[in-house]
Parts: C-alpha cells; sequence; structure tokens
C-alpha cells in the first residue's frame, strides 16, 4: 500500500507542572498529551513515539519525528511493525522518520507497573527485593477524573508496595483520553502506552517488569513484543509469561502484605475498587478459593457468594474458557462446577445487554463524582 499521510511528532517539552510536580507534554495531532510525575521526568521522544505507533498504522500513515531516535529503540521498532502487520490486519507497517541518536543516561533502579491486581501483585512478591520503585498510572483503568477511586487505590498500593520496601511512584497520564491514541483497542496498545511512562521515567530506571498476560495471541502483550519497546538505555522485560494465573493466584492466595488490597475490578461498577461480581472478579475469587483462600484475601464487598454470582454471568469469553476449566479441575465441590459448565455454554450476551452494562457503569461513575462534589461545597 503505498503511505503518503505523514504523522508529525514534535519533540516533548519538560514543564514543572507544580513545586514538586514534573511533567512532560507534546501536541500531536492537534491534541495535548502529557505524562506527569512527583519523580522527575525525562523528555525523551520515544514517550511519544511509544504510544502513536500503532494508531498511525492504523491510518496507514507514516510517523515523522522531529528529535533524534535512540538507535536501538529504532531498530527494535522494524520488529514491532512487523508482529503488528502479522497479527492485526487492519494496521499496516508505516515508517518511522527520524534523525538517528545516541542512547541517553541510563538509570540505575529497576521497577515495575504496579495495578494491585494478581499478576502485577505476584511480580511484587516475587521480585520484591531488587526493585526499587512500583508505579501505578492514574488515567489508565481508573480515569483521571475519578478522585474517590484513585485515591483509594493509591492507599491500597501504596501500602502493599512499602510494606514490601518498594517505593510507590504514581505517575498520571492523560494519554487514554487521546483522540488519536483511541483509534486502536486497549487490548492491541496497552502495553505501548506503559513504555511511554518508562521511557519518561529513564533517569531513574535502567529495567521496568510488565507482569505477563494470560490472554493468548494476538494481544498487546507478549514477551518477545514487549522487549521490543525498549531502548539502548532501558529494557522493559515481561516477567512470568511460562506462569498460568491460577498458579500466581496460589502464590499469593496466602500473602499477608496483599490482605485486604487486591484490586483486579475493571468494571468499575461499585464504590468499592472491586465490584464483587463482574466476569474478573467472580474468576478471580475462585481462583482463590481453588488455592485455599475461601475469603477472597478480605478484598471483595460482602454479600455476592460464589454460587449466586456464577449463576449471574451472562456468558465467558472464549479466550478465558481456560482459566475457568482449571478452576474446574481444582474444585470438588460438584454443584460449583456444574455452575460453572453452565455459564461456559453460554453464548455472548445481545449487543443490547451490553449496552446497557457500559450505560450502567456509566452512570455509576457519574454518580461517584456528583458525590465527591457534593463534599467539597455546601449543597442547598
Amino acid at each position: 500500500m503505498n503511505i503518503d499521510r505523514i504523522i508529525s511528532i514534535p519533540e516533548p517539552r519538560l514543564e514543572r507542572a507544580g513545586p514538586e510536580l514534573w511533567r512532560v507534554a507534546a501536541i500531536v495531532e492537534g491534541k495535548e498529551v502529557f505524562i506527569e510525575s512527583s519523580l522527575p521526568l525525562s523528555a525523551r521522544p520515544e514517550s511519544v513515539v511509544c504510544p502513536f505507533l500503532l494508531p498511525a498504522m492504523s491510518r496507514h500513515a507514516n510517523l515523522e519525528v522531529a528529535s533524534p531516535l535512540d538507535s536501538t529503540f529504532k531498530e527494535n521498532l522494524a520488529f514491532v511493525r512487523k508482529r503488528a502487520v502479522e497479527w492485526w490486519p487492519q494496521l499496516d507497517a508505516g515508517e518511522v522518520h527520524a534523525p538517528r541518536g545516541t542512547g541517553a543516561p541510563s538509570g540505575s533502579h529497576s521497577g515495575f507497573f504496579y495495578t494491585g491486581g494478581i499478576d502485577s501483585s505476584y511480580v511484587l512478591q516475587q521480585l520484591h527485593t531488587r526493585l526499587r520503585y512500583a508505579v501505578f498510572v492514574e488515567g489508565f483503568d481508573i480515569p483521571l477524573d475519578d478522585t474517590p477511586r484513585l485515591e483509594k487505590a493509591r492507599r491500597w498500593l501504596s501500602s502493599t508496595a512499602e510494606s514490601c520496601g518498594v517505593e510507590f511512584v504514581a505517575v498520571r497520564t492523560n494519554l487514554r483520553e487521546h483522540p488519536f491514541f483511541r483509534e486502536v483497542s486497549w487490548g492491541i496498545a496497552h502495553v505501548a502506552a506503559l513504555a511511554a511512562i518508562t521511557h519518561a521515567l529513564g533517569q531513574h530506571v535502567h529495567i521496568m517488569y510488565v507482569a505477563a498476560s494470560d490472554v493468548p495471541p494476538p494481544w498487546g502483550s507478549a514477551p518477545d513484543l514487549d522487549a521490543a519497546w525498549s531502548s539502548e538505555s532501558i529494557k522493559i522485560e515481561n516477567f512470568s509469561a511460562e506462569m498460568t494465573r491460577l498458579e500466581r493466584v496460589r502464590s499469593l492466595a496466602q500473602w499477608e502484605p496483599l490482605r485486604g488490597r487486591l484490586r483486579v475490578c475493571w468494571e468499575n461498577n461499585s464504590s468499592e475498587l472491586n465490584c464483587g461480581f463482574c466476569e474478573k472478579c467472580v474468576r478471580t475469587r475462585m481462583q482463590l478459593f481453588v488455592s485455599g483462600a475461601p475469603d477472597g484475601l478480605d478484598s471483595f464487598p460482602a454479600g455476592f457468594p460464589l454460587p449466586s454470582v456464577i449463576g449471574r454471568l451472562h456468558s465467558v469469553q472464549h479466550d478465558l474458557h481456560g482459566q475457568w476449566l482449571e478452576i474446574c479441575a481444582s474444585l470438588e465441590d460438584s454443584g460449583l462446577r456444574k455452575k460453572i459448565e453452565r455459564a461456559l455454554q453460554r453464548r455472548n450476551p445481545p449487543l443490547w445487554t451490553r449496552a446497557l452494562g457500559r450505560l450502567k457503569r456509566t452512570a455509576g461513575h457519574a454518580i461517584r463524582q456528583v458525590t465527591a462534589l457534593g463534599k467539597d461545597k455546601e449543597l442547598p
């Protein structure tokens, strides 16, 4: 395909957004994207190239980068583009044009991306003696304007990380709201987004660990694909890809630093960080159940017994059937096993049902915001 469209990637600028707040920002396709943190940041062009390469490919466009790129990073992008074309036919291999630069200074520490879920908690459990930073990105799975949930997540995650001797760092970004970035699904682009944060933290870290995913290809995370977002001075490494999620759960089931602070829910249906009844909450609760933690590590709201919530599951995505079958193989309760088997046989719900679920989640988020505003000012 002939590619004549150009996406311009300007040189990012470094700003002080407050007395103890650093900010890296750039205008891409007419909209500002920023990364903020109390930890000093670096304005490296790799931080802007990473998140916008795949969206450029979705437009069959080239990237024209104003700043010199690390030579190793630029070479690695050839593998990213090749893999993207193989896995996602809607993308086309746009090229990256940029001056060739030298490697930027490397930090001396290791870090990892921490969400409080099973996979990233396993990274913390296994590697905490060699880690300096636990990085939580605000604006990825919890929106920047969802202040109550962000504050609670910070409390949970910082308590767990610091109990292991690891420094907790919050990074804020509007990347996921950027219209151009949103042209590619989060499932495809999420590690590219994490790589953007990694390069912005480049003066502190020489290696950042990404928790392995159990979702099979084509998916935005795989050991070789994650590593391909690295540069000469910064290495991004996928951790524990050889293990199943249930194996990680079994390692964490009795881990006291995580008690009361496991966060797995992405549905955001509740004022709690875990709703307790979405598919991911139920799957995690069942994995903990068969691993000897029927209390769910005290991290899920009461009032949703497992037999009831399993019966309420509309369906289970096909690529998650393996995890549920692994649960069944470890389950002694025949009644629960039958409920799971029935859930696996159900087809995906109709579009109107899924649309209603999204509407409920949006309404719940709006209610939380109104409640938060009410706490800040006196209502008539």
